[in-house]
């Protein structure tokens, strides 16, 4: 996440870590009363792993990932963004304001990495976009979601096993002429079968990305086995793929990204992967798809939504309408995945179920506006040209450079309330 703010007269302030643990209530919320949305230091949908809303770990331990300071009273703030609820507590600590000093205007977040994980980072966008530019300026900004859209969505399956039992639940999303992606495991039997559904998907503009080939834990734990995995991975696909194919992009096994491994994916040729998850790697969780900032020339999306049927029974539809209203509305591209059915049925009583569940909440994000219905191999596609694009104003006129990409939607822009399009 970088801003070049030279620019203009806004600026961006993460409070520095505290070093040391807070005594703050690890239960407590983050609530951003002006644009209807909670955070909440941590929740989980399934074991510790999911959380369908998609945002990352809060912590009050003293590190990056924690909240830096309880003492706020004394900051002059114009405009109070976000506060900080405990439970049982009437403390009024502030997690992001807006400070005017100085002829400038001033975002505060109190968090050293600020809302980087979590779709909040919208907030930052707008403060960004939109406060007092006549007084304070503004700069360019590119958007998650394409030009003409509103909201970007993307589905897969992740096919640890059985493949072709992903067809019942393909058959509706080919009834919504949405396209339908697969994550394949590579190390497991591709049967005939497997193979015809494959190529089913892909006549109905679906796609297909590696998935690893042993899908093992944190890509085999180093630098070489990743690298090892990801091209074993690719050359099996590459047997009963199209020889024009896409291989850039995994989706990682168990979302697990230590940034030790990294340098192996690129080494491999992936230029981008798909993780994101509250228990691993928190680098890697973004609410913006990005480059990690460690100089790796390689990105990360975060698709941590996961229609599983034990929380379906728990709450029905509720929290995954939740989590991509506030994608839509933050202008956040939206991932979600299932698996097919094999040795484990991911808490689903049947596939009637499953495939009941499915239909009901495509049918919900049909009702909202201008989407953008996408395979997973043309969302990567996108984002890479997003973040490889560069876009400045000269006067009262914009320039960019941006890479010439086939077959995805043009970029929008988004500059003195105005929308550009580049082509």
């Amino acid at each position: 996440m970088q801003y070049d703010l030279s620019s203009t007269l806004k600026e961006i302030v993460f409070e520095p870590r505290a070093n040391k643990k807070l005594n703050l209530n690890f239960k407590s919320k983050i609530v951003y009363p002006d644009y209807d949305y909670t955070r909440e230091f941590v929740r989980h949908d399934f074991s510790d792993e999911w959380n369908n809303l998609g945002y990352g770990r809060i912590t009050v331990d003293g590190t990056k990932w924690s909240i830096s300071t309880l003492n706020t009273d004394k900051i002059n703030f114009s405009r109070v963004l976000a506060y900080i609820v405990e439970p049982n507590s009437s403390r009024r600590i502030i997690y992001a304001g807006i400070i005017e000093k100085d002829g400038k205007a001033i975002i505060w977040y109190n968090r050293e990495v600020g809302p980087v994980d979590g779709v909040d980072i919208y907030i930052l966008e707008d403060f960004i976009l939109n406060y007092k530019n006549e007084q304070y300026g503004t700069i360019p900004l590119i958007s998650e979601i394409p030009w003409g859209y509103s909201g970007a969505v993307t589905m897969r399956i992740d096919c640890d096993e059985s493949i072709a039992s992903g067809r019942d639940l393909f058959k509706i999303y080919h009834e919504h002429n949405i396209p339908f992606s697969l994550a394949i495991k590579t190390d497991q039997k591709i049967t005939q079968k497997d193979k015809d559904f494959i190529n089913e998907v892909l006549e109905a503009r679906g796609a297909v990305i590696s998935h690893s080939h042993t899908h093992a834990e944190n890509w085999g734990g180093s630098k070489e086995s990743a690298k090892s995995e990801a091209i074993k991975a690719r050359e099996v696909l590459k047997k009963f793929l199209p020889n024009d194919y896409n291989f850039d992009y995994v989706v990682s096994p168990f979302h697990q990204n230590p940034l030790e491994i990294l340098p192996g994916l690129v080494d491999s040729g992936i230029k981008g992967f798909v993780g994101g998850l509250i228990k691993n790697d928190p680098e890697c969780l973004r609410g913006r798809a990005s480059f990690i900032e460690n100089g790796l020339d390689i990105f990360t999306h975060s698709q941590q939504c996961m229609l599983h049927g034990d929380c379906y029974k728990d709450t029905g539809l509720s929290v995954y309408k939740q989590s991509f209203k506030n994608h839509y509305h933050f202008n956040t591209f939206f991932g979600y995945l299932d698996h097919p059915f094999s040795n484990y049925h991911y808490g689903w009583d049947s596939e009637e179920q499953r495939c009941k569940a499915h239909d009901d909440f495509i049918s919900y994000m049909k009702t909202f506006p201008d989407i953008w219905f996408t395979d997973i191999v043309s969302s990567m596609r996108f984002l890479y040209r997003k973040l490889n694009t560069k876009v400045w104003p000269e006067g009262e006129q914009l320039k960019w450079i941006t890479p010439k990409i086939d077959g995805v939607p043009a970029l929008k822009v988004i500059w003195n309330q105005e929308i550009y399009k580049i082509q």
